[in-house]
């Protein structure tokens, strides 16, 4: 087992060696394109010293995220997308310095603003990863990350081109790119891509792209012996990296130059500065996500903000610049099939040896084999998100890809990352105003309160239930959602008729919050609840909606049209309360007694009379506990008047409403039937007189009168079964 182990860690190691080569040499030529563009002009005799600067940046970044990121392929080095913000930063520096200044204050000046941006830019992505703020990141929609990923592709192909022919691409230079002595430079990179895009793909090895770029590096300069061209006249013609400038003139003790610079200039630049932070911050985040997806694990993104935090600090203090995570680089050598922390060791061990010997070794590196490959990296992404998306990602989706793209290479990334958000929130806005905010649409004949009421009164509420219409409301309410309700409501109450709507209750228990335009919403409604005579009943607030409804002018308990209630529930029993007094005259003279509908069953006043021989009679006060939670369950209850609830007391005290009855119903009969201890308790809201049925009377009442028996047995089943029948139409409502 150990010598397996041993051999399996010697097989990998060495295709990280050659990975982290291949990615450090590429590193090394990028430092040096940042340290050229950010040290042009008047400060171009100091580029010896920048070169020493983003070098060390390099190693130390690159070396520290190579050792502790939670994602063992992540490579770091100086950010592209930080190095042209630092070049327009110093340039203004030197614009707002007075004519003649000293050469050597204007450098240290500069090198200052540099050290400061980076050790800023350590202390608050450190303080983000410390105080665990990168977790929001995971709030930014998917196609915005697409977007980002698909936007770096479009830049790393348009950075090869200016690698190979030494301007950028745009829309008015394009066409120069079509000279002959323009495609000699760009062209054989483009065909060196293609040739890495079917190598990579046809043989998945890891030493594949590394032979692929000896290869092209022998071939390049066999083409040009061929052609008859020296390497002077290949260094000559721009198409050889050449003869770099040493790294002169940087020591780790940079930071002492901030002494001798004009720092009343350097806050001068507090506008840069900030730009920087804020792209700094958002590219650690979207980078780490987008090397997620591409390595298909997650990565711990406070962690990577530490580090890169603790890196920059460290690259500040030593003279260096901003530098983090880079996805171009850390997707190369997963294409590669490696992730190891070698990788990134062997990186920063090239660019120190770089930085320690100098850069003459490159002076042979064709431009066209660089820029094929920063190429290949970028079509890559393009394929994967533009070519790939398209089949699997949804239209919207896909368009706002589409126009970050265009955006980030326009304007920039933050730009595009920005236009994508705002997209998508747009998208999600409307998608999310089609979502029905009414989770059910229901009435008071398919929903009930938790009363038992007598056989009549629950006749009417089931034949005229009709006239109370329910909404469970869902999610959070805003403007597109509720004008939806409003106009659905509206619908529903504004036909008049025989059993035209009267009561609407709206159930909030679900809602999560109201923004002021839903409110207005329903002022609306209650404006149009004023003229239709209607009833708005508000159930379950939270505190959040029930203050900005307060705002709105459903202050304090109720209204003249509308109604507060604490639950659904009790929400509904006001409804029928409501609905049933209206209704009054519907049941005058009915009985309300479930000793009455025996007597009808019966048909017998002799057999009701022996019935009623064998309850006990009892008058209970208001507050009376009638039967208790846990109780041994030995007698029933019949209520011929007055009111009680049915109170279930949970583990923590805490007791709440299962059921009110009413006079004309029965109470404890589940206990009694299944013989089983009391599961709640049974309290009197008001003074009841009850008829108390004990297991032993009823055990007599089979035995001397059993057809009086078998009627009491066969109303009971009938309660129980109207109740079975209530909650199931109230499930089929709810389940439609």
């Amino acid at each position: 087992m150990a010598d397996s182990a041993g051999n399996h860690t010697a097989a990998a190691l060495g295709p990280a060696l050659v990975a982290g080569a291949v990615t450090g040499l590429v590193v090394v030529i990028l430092s040096l394109s940042f340290a050229v563009l950010i040290f042009s002009g008047e400060l171009a005799g100091h580029v010896g010293t920048a070169i020493g600067m983003v070098l060390f940046t390099a190693v130390v970044v690159g070396g520290l995220v190579a050792l502790f990121s939670s994602f063992a392929g992540s490579i770091a080095f100086p950010q592209d997308k930080i190095a042209p913000i630092l070049a327009l930063m110093a340039s203004l520096i030197v614009a707002d310095m007075p004519v003649g200044t000293d050469p050597d204050l204007l450098f240290a000046t500069v090198a200052s603003a540099l050290m400061a941006a980076t050790t800023l830019t350590g202390l608050l992505l450190f303080g983000l990863g410390y105080f665990r703020l990168g977790g929001f990141i995971r709030f930014i929609p998917y196609p915005v990350i697409g977007g980002f990923l698909a936007g770096t592709g479009w830049l790393l192909v348009k950075g090869a081109v200016k690698v190979m022919t030494g301007h950028a691409p745009t829309l008015e230079t394009a066409h120069h790119l079509l000279v002959s002595e323009e495609m000699v430079k760009w062209l054989p990179g483009l065909l060196f891509a293609l040739v890495l895009l079917y190598g990579m793909r046809r043989w998945r090895h890891v030493a594949t792209l590394p032979l692929l770029l000896a290869g092209g590096i022998l071939l390049y300069h066999l083409a040009a012996r061929w052609l008859g061209l020296s390497l002077e006249e290949l260094e000559r013609g721009g198409y050889l990296l050449g003869h770099l400038p040493a790294a002169e003139g940087w020591r780790p003790t940079a930071a002492l130059r901030a002494l001798d610079a004009d720092w009343f200039t350097v806050a001068g630049q507090a506008g840069s500065l900030s730009t920087i932070l804020l792209i700094s911050a958002i590219g650690v985040l979207l980078n780490s996500s987008g090397i997620e997806v591409a390595a298909n694990q997650d990565m711990d993104l406070n962690r990577e903000l530490k580090i890169a935090g603790l890196a920059n600090m460290l690259s500040g203090a030593g003279g260096g610049i901003v530098g983090f995570h880079t996805l171009g680089l850390s997707s190369m050598v997963l294409k590669m099939g490696v992730r190891s922390r070698v990788v990134g060791l062997v990186s920063a061990a090239v660019c120190l040896v770089m930085l320690v010997v100098g850069t003459e070794p490159l002076a042979l590196f064709p431009k066209a084999v660089l820029g094929g490959l920063l190429m290949f990296i970028g079509f890559g992404f393009l394929s994967e998100w533009l070519v790939e998306g398209r089949r699997h990602m949804p239209a919207a989706d896909y368009a706002i890809i589409l126009m970050i793209v265009g955006v980030v290479g326009t304007f920039g990334y933050l730009q595009g990352a920005a236009v994508g958000i705002v997209a998508c929130v747009v998208l999600f806005v409307v998608n999310y105003s089609r979502v029905a905010v009414a989770k059910h649409e229901l009435t008071g004949a398919e929903v009930s309160s938790n009363v038992d009421r007598p056989r009549d009164e629950a006749g009417l509420l089931h034949a005229h239930g009709g006239r109370i219409l329910v909404f469970a409301l869902q999610g959070f309410m805003f403007f597109g959602t509720a004008n939806k309700l409003l106009t659905r409501v509206i619908g529903r109450c504004g036909v008049a008729g025989g059993d035209a709507v009267e009561v609407v209750v709206f159930d909030f228990r679900r809602v999560s919050g109201v923004d002021t335009s839903a409110a207005m919403s329903f002022v609306k409604l209650r404006q149009f609840a004023e003229k239709r005579g209607l009833a708005l009943v508000f159930a379950g607030q939270n505190e959040d909606v029930a203050r900005v409804l307060d705002n709105s002018g459903f202050r304090g308990a109720e209204g003249a049209t509308w109604h507060n209630e604490a639950d659904l529930d009790h929400a509904l029993e006001w409804s029928e309360n409501r609905l049933l007094a209206r209704l009054a005259t519907e049941v005058v003279g009915k009985p309300h007694s479930l000793v009455a509908d025996l007597a009808e069953d019966l048909e017998d006043p002799v057999q009701v009379a022996r019935m009623m021989s064998y309850v006990e009679t009892m008058a209970v006060p208001a507050g009376a506990v009638v039967l208790e939670q846990g109780s041994p369950a030995n007698d029933l209850f019949i209520l011929e008047s007055g009111q009680v609830t049915v109170r279930l007391t949970g583990d923590n005290g805490k007791s709440i409403r299962l059921r009110t009855m009413h006079a004309g119903t029965v109470v404890g009969e589940m206990g009694l039937y299944l013989n089983e201890t009391r599961s709640a308790s049974v309290v009197a809201d008001q003074p009841c007189v009850i008829h108390r049925l004990t297991t032993r009377a009823l055990s007599r009442m089979e035995d001397e009168a059993p057809a009086v028996a078998a009627a009491f047995h066969r109303l009971m089943a009938r309660q129980l079964a109207e109740r079975l029948r209530n909650t199931d139409r109230m499930i089929t409502a709810l389940t439609d």
